[in-house]
Formats: C-alpha cells, sequence, structure tokens
C-alpha cells in the first residue's frame, strides 16, 4: 500500500491551509479542501455540494475559495460557467 499523501493528513492539511492551499477549519476542525495542485482542485470543485453545513452561504464560501486556489494554480478554464465570482450561482 503506497504511502498517505501529505496533504491528506491532519498535520499536512494544516501546513497546506498555511501556506494557502486548503481552506481554513470551522472552530475545532481540520482544514479542509486541501488543493495542493490540479487534480486534487477537479477533486474539490465536485464536492462542493457536499460542503456542511448544507446551505447556500456555505457552498458560496467553498465555491470563492476554490475560485481563489484555481486562478493561484493557473486552472481558472476548470471552474464551471454557472459559478460567479463571489462565489453564488449563476
Amino acid at each position: 500500500m503506497p504511502p498517505t499523501p501529505p496533504h491528506e493528513t491532519a498535520a499536512g492539511r494544516e501546513a497546506a491551509r498555511k501556506k494557502g492551499a486548503a481552506m481554513a477549519a470551522k472552530p475545532g476542525g481540520k482544514p479542509r479542501y486541501p488543493t495542493p495542485n490540479v487534480a486534487y482542485l477537479k477533486k474539490a470543485i465536485r464536492a462542493v455540494g457536499r460542503a456542511r453545513p448544507n446551505t447556500p452561504e456555505e457552498h458560496a464560501k467553498v465555491r470563492r475559495y476554490l475560485i481563489r486556489r484555481a486562478r493561484a494554480l493557473g486552472a481558472s478554464h476548470l471552474i464551471p460557467s454557472s459559478w460567479t465570482s463571489s462565489g453564488g450561482k449563476g
């Protein structure tokens, strides 16, 4: 079995958060949506609907974070056209 990638461990997610490659944690939680590369960005885009709490505001917050990460990774083309820059759905 291959070793666990660093960004999939609690310490690795925290390190990614400090670099801006993972969304900040909710109080008492671990950082979410680690996006160290384009492959993980694609996975995170598909996972937006699983954000908790399951509210439009939380989904918009996750989408805004992923839009910023996509720009940083030079992968803005992966953002669905239905997402707006404010994180809402168009």
